[in-house]
């Protein structure tokens, strides 16, 4: 199917939630992916909200997410969403880097905002690739995973199957983005 033309099924994405996730990088790609858009004609994606359990509490204890969908889903996506880690070096849910691990094996595009690029290099899919990620982790990262090459003065990079942003507002310009890239102008 060339760009920007309509599909009879929409783009399966799956919204990777964890406990302290910033509400904000979840926001934007609900917003952005998966809002209907009934001017469209059209329904371009189908987003799911996943995670290893059903509930998750945001950043801060802000709210809690519930009704979650198991990481089963994510399996299936077309694309996987990694929102940030208030945290990166906490480290993450093992569940999760299996998910995405797997779904880059099958060849998902795999998207991370802010800091979710260190989820990206601790599942393993980041050697040899070009990333970035919120400006005050960039030499962390670096430093962390010298086989990943961290461009820390950009807001987003496409380096393929994999897709980055750097810190939480230019999780917006990265998802705007691939729409274009999926759907054209």
């Amino acid at each position: 199917m060339s760009k920007g033309s309509y599909r009879s099924a929409p783009r399966r994405i799956a919204l990777l939630v964890s406990d302290g996730a910033n509400p904000f990088e979840i926001s934007v790609a609900a917003e952005v992916f998966g809002l209907p858009r009934p001017e469209l004609g059209f329904q371009p994606y189908e987003v799911a909200y996943c995670a290893p359990r059903r509930s998750a509490v945001m950043r801060d204890r802000l709210f809690t997410m519930h009704g979650l969908r198991s990481l089963r889903y994510a399996a299936s996506a077309d694309t996987l969403v990694v929102p940030n880690r208030p945290d990166p070096l906490a480290g993450q849910s093992p569940a999760i880097l299996r998910a995405v691990a797997a779904a880059h094996r099958r060849g998902a595009r795999i998207v991370s905002l802010c800091t979710g690029a260190f989820t990206l290099a601790d599942a393993g899919i980041l050697a040899g690739r070009k990333v970035t990620t919120h400006w005050r982790w960039a030499d962390e990262l670096a430093r962390r995973y010298p086989d990943v090459h961290v461009v820390p003065d950009v807001l987003f990079v496409d380096d393929g199957q994999v897709l980055s942003a750097a810190g939480s507002a230019a999780a917006l310009d990265l998802c705007l983005y691939i729409v274009r890239k999926d759907w054209g102008a």
